[in-house]
């Protein structure tokens, strides 16, 4: 049969008796409290429940150190029979039990009188009560950090059942103590806890930028749980990473006390495998023999780093792409554990685990959107091509108007001007959306970069509402070079030098965007830039008017010499 509970307090009240009988005889009517607190330091924030169960009753002599439990009877707190039956059968004590002769609660209180508190034999005893208890004496309230006992006698506590299953914030507690008189305790409890963060040249934040195509590092910080009272531990990591965010599962290194231990001792699962219930992770780390390994680590560091590319999916607006990661455990020394923890670590029906509150990241990327005018009227100008240059420019994503299609679950919407934005409309707005209800997608075909470092480049052609996006682009400096003009305007005689900085946090990345120093803004959700051309002079050409003179002044000339030809002739004619 499983065991309820395992290594569960044991506890000896005893009353706060002076040493006349009279008072003595009020013994019965006294009140003894039983005071929690939390050590030092504790990360249990979790409020518990705890109960009493009264294992034996009886007249209590003497105080402190000196006091005797007589009269022993079985208290209300325990199915006496059935109890009594464990322990004369019981095989945990060894070949034979120490309670085999056992007939009534005197005489099995005779037996433990000799144990002290860290007895093997004590703690075994503490399984058998676990697992036979009746009705709780006293029940504190949730939250309530002490209990007030009225009747004398040797009492059983423990954290309500269920109380802390799946808990984000605390462990059931584990106490063999015999106290006398009232008495504060410091419950024994160790509540893991887990930390992510991205790791940039050793320095670890909470939040960055990156391009599309980037590789970024994660750094998770945890310490070795005090495993002493489980029989087994069960501990596993859970990420869950957004899908602009591709998991590399080769990354992953796994360092206790500072030493990278051996891939043989945990387990990376993806898919089928990483699914607990209705929740798909992205994968889990487990650790496998993780007290029989590591349960004399206790307190000591544990690091783990593995890496994910941003990929084309990646969220381009404030949202970011968040990482969650948080951490599965054992959460009660009382529970005996039956499931393949160690080695093939999958829990048994009905095993208690905690689960640690979240810990996230995030990492923003953003985009440049490339108005094309004529200098002179503003209208739009489609075929002007661009080459947009930088360490930044990994798999850009190029987005113009036909990259758009009506999707139900898309997240951009039309502009009147027939350009899209991912910014919702709102009654003061709706006006400027050519529909608030219809959502498009934007069909991703990312562009994968030429050149190298700050060589890096892509080229793109604006479109018929001379647009260009360039999406994905991480903190640095770009330029932006018109390689070619459309059909009758000028080139621009000189790149633009495009910086974007950022200042990110988990709710804000905090970016700016400058086309030398002029700030750029968002309108449509997205950083955006006009470029002017300007059309080639109309230079005057041959013929026209000019000729036609010219032609009638030859002609004169010509006319006029013929004419003096003529009357020269007629001269010489007359002289002979």
């Amino acid at each position: 049969m499983k065991k309820t509970f395992k290594r569960i307090t044991a506890m000896l009240m005893t009353a706060a008796l002076a040493g006349s009988a009279s008072m003595m005889a009020m013994s019965a009517f006294a009140d003894y409290t039983v005071t929690f607190e939390k050590k030092s330091g504790s990360n249990d924030t979790a409020k518990h429940t705890y109960e009493a169960y009264q294992v034996f009753k009886g007249d209590m002599s003497g105080t402190g150190a000196d006091a005797v439990l007589s009269n022993i009877d079985w208290g209300t707190g325990v199915k006496a029979a059935d109890l009594l039956s464990a322990l004369k059968t019981s095989t945990a004590f060894g070949t034979s039990s120490p309670f085999a002769e056992c007939t009534d609660a005197a005489s099995v209180a005779k037996v433990i009188d000799g144990w002290d508190d860290n007895d093997a034999n004590i703690q075994k005893f503490a399984d058998l009560v676990g697992a036979n208890l009746s009705t709780a004496t006293v029940t504190g309230t949730e939250g309530n950090n002490t209990l007030t006992l009225n009747d004398a006698g040797y009492y059983f506590i423990k954290d309500k059942d269920g109380s802390l299953d799946n808990s984000e914030l605390g462990a059931y507690t584990d106490y063999i103590l015999k106290v006398v008189d009232s008495v504060t305790i410091n419950p024994k409890e160790d509540v893991p806890t887990i930390e992510k963060n991205i790791l940039e040249s050793e320095q670890k934040k909470k939040a960055n930028t990156a391009s599309i195509g980037d590789v970024i590092t994660f750094q998770l910080d945890s310490v070795v749980p005090d495993m002493s009272a489980y029989n087994k531990y069960y501990y596993v990591i859970n990420d869950t990473m957004c899908e602009g965010l591709t998991f590399d599962n080769t990354s992953v290194e796994v360092y206790i006390d500072g030493s990278k231990i051996n891939a043989s001792n945990y387990e990376v699962q993806t898919g089928d495998a990483a699914k607990v219930g209705t929740v798909q992770y992205s994968f889990q780390i487990v650790m496998k023999n993780f007290k029989s390994n590591y349960s004399d680590k206790a307190g000591k560091d544990i690091m783990v780093r593995y890496k994910a590319t941003l990929n084309d999916n990646a969220d381009r607006t404030s949202l970011g792409n968040e990482n969650i990661v948080n951490l599965t455990y054992s959460n009660n020394p009382n529970h005996e554990y039956v499931g393949e923890n160690e080695p093939s670590n999958t829990p048994g029906d009905g095993d208690v685990t905690g689960i640690t509150p979240n810990s996230n990241t995030k990492t923003y990327t953003t985009s440049l959107l490339i108005n094309k005018i004529d200098g002179a009227d503003k209208s739009v100008l489609e075929g002007a091509k661009f080459e947009l240059k930088g360490a930044g420019v990994n798999n850009v994503i190029m987005a113009n108007a036909n990259s758009f299609v009506e999707d139900a679950n898309g997240t951009y919407y039309k502009l009147n001007n027939g350009t899209f934005t991912l910014t919702e409309p709102t009654s003061e707005t709706a006006s400027d959306y050519a529909s608030t209800s219809q959502k498009y997608k934007l069909n991703i075909a990312s562009t994968k970069h030429s050149g190298t470092g700050e060589e890096s480049y892509v080229e793109a052609i604006t479109d018929e509402k001379g647009i260009i996006t360039f999406a994905g682009l991480g903190e640095g400096t770009y330029t932006l070079t018109e390689k070619e003009a459309p059909t009758g305007y000028n080139k621009l005689a000189n790149p633009i030098t495009i910086t974007i900085t950022a200042n990110p946090t988990l709710t804000d990345p905090g970016w700016t965007v400058k086309k030398g120093d002029q700030e750029l803004t968002k309108p449509t959700g997205i950083y955006e830039l006009t470029v002017e051309n300007n059309k080639g002079a109309t230079l005057p050409g041959t013929g026209g008017i000019g000729t036609a003179l010219f032609y009638t002044a030859g002609t004169l000339l010509i006319a006029g010499g013929a004419t003096l030809l003529i009357t020269k002739k007629r001269m010489n004619v007359k002289e002979k």
